[in-house]
């Protein structure tokens, strides 16, 4: 098992006036290769091997960054690799944006790449808080951060010198705790982040600016993990500590349009665009006033678990077998994925029209789910057996995006989804097998990121792929298998990483144990 804070993620402070280092990406950045042939460096060392090279305008993330000896030197990863693939010098590199436009950081996002009818939900304004501006923060995370894990024994150092009542020391406490928190973060490790900033609140005193900034740290976990009411209390007091945060009404935006209040998001949206001008803020506001217009004249229905909206073409009481379908599907997920959502599951019922004008899906996707269900039932005046799978599909994608926190990888995602739906491979089995030993199909049997793109081939290939792994770990791996395996993707660095915390495999056996188990149960 690799440890979950495997990153050394080291800041350096900046001349205020070098515009050479304030253009070098720090950690946390997405940027892009500005020079030819950049060699890729196995260690932070010239003369140690060369692990690549990237060609000039090749996008990378950054994910550490250290200056030493004159030298800055920057750890990066390519789009969809999940570790680190070596070092580079980072004046060889230009960055082209902040985390908070990085894939792995957006929770909406990463839904939107995991869903057999995901919709492009658009980027919704997450950055990540923004980092105090105490002159001694920089000082007190290169304490916190050490050899890529939290030194949990200088937090302790400052909260017993907080106890004194040192208004520096008090600080030093709540910021060593944000460093914590921010670090956890950029491990995807959302429950330790909340620790974090949960603690840190405790040590902000009357500094409204580091109050604002662990209250806003606590509600964007929150919304992470997809406890959107729970996030407003934090971030309603934010707004109130600062009136004039856009950071705060974009999040309290984001917040009530997951909760299906779409009047009080856009309200926050447009105050937060008239705070700070922002693309992304500006994309949500459009998703929501679009959202808000196609439904303007439809019906609602409520239930325990879900918000239902449909349009006026949908019987009542088909709208009331959808909720009642939902609810008894909603039991079964709950006791075998042993997760319950903390928030009730939004669900929009359109004409085939609407769907295709809101969602933009691609015309081999039948419905979608970028938080919300969403799906088309024009024709329909009951919930017939295959409307039932639909939505029993698109219930388990909510349920496993926020179980991981967003973190599952689209594979598993859509081959948990068709097998808790009730599909089989079948006479897939067959081509699948021929496909797989001939070595044509491996650039899409592990995907990561959108299928949206796919062709219909394409899909069809990742789709019956991703069912046959799910289908060779519910058979082979243990009766908990594939519940060991959720918890691992919440928690792990990567998905191998995952693979052998939940399974105790890698993906190259785990493609061995699948196309055995297609020969036993299909092709004998």
């Amino acid at each position: 098992m690799l440890p979950r804070l495997a990153v050394l993620v080291i800041l350096v402070n900046c001349c205020a006036d070098c515009t050479l280092c304030q253009q070098i990406p720090s950690a946390a950045t997405s940027a892009k290769v500005k020079t030819d042939n950049l060699a890729v460096f196995r260690e932070m060392d010239k003369s140690s091997p060369v692990e690549r090279a990237l060609s000039k305008g090749d996008p990378v993330y950054v994910d550490l960054r250290v200056d030493q000896a004159g030298m800055s030197w920057c750890g990066v990863r390519t789009p969809g690799q999940p570790t680190r693939i070596g070092f580079v010098d980072c004046r060889s590199l230009e960055r082209v944006g902040d985390a908070s436009s990085i894939k792995s950081f957006d929770p909406t996002n990463a839904h939107a790449n995991s869903s057999v009818a995901r919709g492009s939900p658009g980027e919704a304004p997450l950055a990540q808080p923004s980092a105090p501006t105490q002159a001694e923060y920089e000082k007190v995370r290169a304490e916190v951060v050490k050899d890529g894990v939290v030194n949990s024994a200088y937090i302790l150092v400052t909260e017993t010198a907080a106890k004194g009542g040192a208004t520096v020391s008090v600080t030093r406490a709540a910021l060593a705790h944000f460093a914590a928190a921010e670090f956890a973060l950029s491990q995807h490790d959302v429950d330790s982040a909340l620790e974090h900033f949960s603690a840190m609140e405790s040590f902000c005193g009357s500094q409204r600016d580091l109050l604002t900034t662990s209250l806003l740290g606590r509600g964007y976990t929150l919304l992470l993990k997809s406890e959107f009411s729970a996030a407003l209390e934090p971030i309603e007091k934010a707004r109130k500590l600062a009136p004039r945060s856009p950071e705060a009404a974009a999040l309290a935006g984001w917040a009530h349009y997951r909760l299906n209040q779409n009047a009080a998001a856009i309200a926050d949206l447009q105050t937060a665009l008239r705070l700070r001008p922002s693309e992304s803020t500006a994309r949500l506001l459009e998703r929501v006033k679009q959202d808000s217009a196609t439904e303007g004249d439809f019906r609602e229905g409520e239930s325990s678990h879900f918000i239902l909206r449909y349009h006026g073409g949908a019987s009542n009481e088909l709208a009331s077998d959808v909720v009642r379908t939902l609810e008894e599907q909603f039991q079964e997920l709950r006791s075998e994925l042993r997760y319950t959502p903390p928030e009730p599951i939004g669900v929009v019922l359109y004409t085939e029209e609407a769907f295709r004008d809101v969602t933009q899906v691609p015309a081999w996707m039948g419905a979608a789910n970028d938080g919300r269900i969403r799906v088309p039932v024009q024709g329909i005046e009951t919930v017939t057996p295959e409307l039932a799978r639909v939505l029993k599909h698109e219930l388990t994608h909510s349920f496993v995006f926020q179980k991981t926190a967003g973190r599952c990888p689209t594979w598993l995602q859509e081959g948990l989804a068709q097998w808790i739906e009730g599909r089989r491979t079948g006479a897939d089995a067959g081509p699948l097998v021929t496909v797989f030993e001939e070595g044509k199909g491996k650039g899409l049997h592990y995907s990561e990121g959108t299928w949206i793109h796919l062709s219909p081939t394409q899909a069809r290939f990742a789709y019956a792929w991703s069912l046959a792994v799910v289908e060779t770990i519910e058979a082979r791996f243990g009766a908990d298998a594939m519940n060991r395996l959720l918890d691992a993707e919440r928690s792990e660095n990567s998905v191998e990483a995952a693979l052998r915390e939940g399974l105790r495999t890698n993906f190259a056996d785990l493609d061995d144990a699948t196309i055995a188990f297609l020969k036993q149960t299909y092709l004998q």
